[in-house]
């Protein structure tokens, strides 16, 4: 395609733009407006290999990491024939697939869901370092914002890609100069960003973004170099371009144009058609996402440790690697992505089992929040990628990327940090995290599991392992009795009762689940008896069995090694206000953070031990009674 018709294109793309944007009354027009002959050049110049006949065919991958300006993509991706065109000017309106921000579960062309600054060139490292596992030669391309480089996580992907000698990756950077506060150097001046990716150990180059045929060269000459460093291209842009008073205007990044407004722009742009046009009715339910629904079936069969094996000692964690390793062997696709921890976390032993696995473990030093997007595109790649960090760090620092790349997108990726819980013990407050069951709890399509022993770890790794999308496992750092044998099958959505009973319930999970085996037989001496539940799989939540249990007994109490708020005591609690309306005391962690001690130090303090849980039995009792 000659100069002349690219050039042709890109202003097509702009109208577009402005269409899109005022039939929708909002939506980002600068940013969009400045990409324009970037997109064209990618989609249409012969820099991307792409077909849309076959979507997820051999190809090229393109990354709008500067989600916002979603309609310059969609009016690219429509262009090419990835969906009618006339759907553009659905763009925002509830029904529509055309989000806001790029939605790769439900449009055509969209490789990953983008939209919160600075993942995107993470999830492009891991996509880059994923085909190459796959012996795949493609290119990945990602388009970033210039005020998106002041986010750290930029940084810390850049020094990934260096490090991992991603050649096949182009970081393209939209510098206009502009971002939503003014200009980038009065906002936070994030200096010569050419001279900043070149001390990174880049390969870099500058270019006019808005000469078609230099941009062409430019990245033709990246993708083609494959010298062992990626290559960052800094595009020199005009916000709003194309649009005479949105030009370097900085009101423009996140605003639509109304009435006059928008017949000026688009009579700027040469265009004197239809403005707007009548749409079909959209279908609010045509697009959304599946809930999981998980229901057992029958009583689950318990298999016990034998007392030898009760008495051995192990820790949640310990068979992690190990069990990443058999998944390996049985040709599942694991790749790990750590920060730092890999002999704590015990993937080290998945890196050391075999040659090839050394290269599915990558670690990408103190960076939790690249470690979960580099998974995260990883897994686009095919790969079934778990992260590894203490759950603090884990869950906490990368709650952000777990949301919207991991769960967003819908994505293979299995959160697996260790070290959770007040069972950290010593290393006080700042370590012990216990929020994290309800900050995944809440996420759409995360499942959790929280094992209670070394077998039922080695089983919730597997299982994770094996169930397409996100997966949470809760791992601790204590040595633990086992309480299953190692054979014990596990089932997504399934909770398993260790004691039956009829005076009052307990449901357990994690570390909890001894201290309930121990407060029943300490409350059997004493003449009551209870049931105890595993609930293995905290979300979703095995409703039958604990409906059924509380329908019994009339009484329960729930314990975890988790703050009350949020967790399992919540997640049973709602449960039971729509079925089995019943009196309930929670064992937990009381809105507070932990602190340094031993972990029989700390049960007792904070009252989540065995002799807490006997406690709260004879409390909801009596208050059983009492109704």
């Amino acid at each position: 395609m000659d100069i002349d018709r690219l050039n042709e294109l890109a202003n097509d793309l702009r109208i577009d733009i402005i269409r899109m944007v005022g039939e929708a009354g909002s939506g980002h027009p600068g940013g969009s407006l400045s990409s324009a002959d970037i997109m064209t050049a990618l989609y249409f110049g012969g820099i991307l290999e792409h077909n849309p006949e076959d979507p997820h065919g051999p190809r090229d991958r393109f990354i709008l990491a500067k989600g916002h300006a979603a309609p310059a993509l969609y009016a690219a991706l429509a262009e090419a024939g990835y969906f009618p065109k006339e759907e553009l000017l659905t763009l925002r309106k509830l029904g529509s697939r055309l989000q806001g921000h790029p939605d790769c579960m439900i449009v055509p062309g969209v490789e990953m869901s983008t939209g919160s600054l600075g993942q995107g060139l993470s999830v492009a490292c891991g996509l880059a370092a994923g085909l190459r596992l796959n012996g795949d030669d493609h290119g990945v391309f990602a388009l970033l914002g210039d005020g998106e480089c002041q986010e750290g996580q930029v940084w810390e992907a850049a020094m990934f890609a260096a490090h991992n000698k991603l050649d096949n990756l182009v970081a393209i950077v939209d510098r206009n100069c502009l971002q939503i506060d003014g200009n980038t150097e009065e906002v936070c001046d994030p200096g010569d960003l050419a001279q900043k990716f070149a001390a990174f150990g880049w390969e870099v180059c500058d270019v006019d973004g808005h000469d078609m045929q230099a941009v062409l060269d430019v990245l033709g000459s990246a993708k083609a170099d494959r010298s062992g460093k990626p290559h960052a291209v800094i595009a020199h842009t005009v916000k709003g371009k194309g649009v005479s008073f949105m030009e370097n205007n900085v009101s423009w990044h996140g605003k639509a144009p109304k009435g006059d407004e928008l017949t000026t722009a688009l009579a700027d742009l040469g265009y004197d058609g239809p403005v707007s046009c009548d749409l079909p009715p959209l279908d609010p339910f045509q697009f959304c996402r599946n809930s999981m629904h998980i229901v057992s079936d029958g009583p689950a069969e318990v298999k016990f440790a034998t007392p030898e094996q009760a008495a051995e000692k192990k820790a949640t964690r310990a068979g992690y690697g190990e069990t990443l390793a058999k998944l390996a062997d049985e040709g599942i696709p694991i790749v790990a992505v750590d920060a730092d921890l890999s002999s704590s976390t015990t993937t080290k032993k998945f890196g050391d089992a075999k040659p090839e696995n050394a290269a599915r473990l990558f670690n990408v030093g103190i960076a939790e929040q690249n470690m979960v997007d580099v998974a995260a595109g990883l897994s686009l790649a095919g790969n079934v990628a778990f992260t590894a960090s203490f759950a603090v760090f884990g869950t906490g620092r990368a709650y952000d990327q777990i949301r919207n790349s991991v769960c967003y997108a819908n994505l293979d990726v299995k959160i697996a940090p260790t070290h959770a819980g007040i069972s950290v013990g010593a290393d006080g407050g700042s370590h012990q995290m216990i929020e994290d069951i309800s900050l995944m709890r809440t996420l759409p399509n995360m499942r959790v599991l929280v094992p209670a022993d070394y077998a039922a770890a080695a089983a919730a790794v597997r299982i994770a392992a094996t169930t397409p999308g996100p997966v949470y496992v809760r791992m601790g750092r204590e040595a633990v009795p086992c309480v299953y044998a190692d054979d014990m099958q596990f089932e997504l959505g399934r909770s398993y009762i260790l004691r039956e009973g009829c005076d009052a319930t307990v449901v357990a999970c994690g570390l909890e689940v001894k201290e309930a085996l121990e407060a029943a037989d300490a409350l059997a001496a004493e003449g009551i008896s209870i049931e105890v539940i595993d609930a293995f799989c905290v979300k979703p939540l095995d409703v039958k069995t604990i409906a059924e249990s509380a329908r019994k007994t009339g009484a329960v109490v729930t314990a975890e090694e988790h703050s009350i708020l949020g967790g399992l005591g919540s997640a049973v609690a709602e449960t039971l206000s729509r079925t089995v309306p019943t009196p309930i005391e929670f064992v937990g962690v009381k809105d507070v953070f932990g602190k340094s001690g031993s972990y029989k130090e700390l049960a007792a303090f904070f009252g989540t031990d065995s002799a807490a849980i006997v406690e709260a039995v004879k409390r909801v009792i009596a208050r059983k009674q009492e109704c």
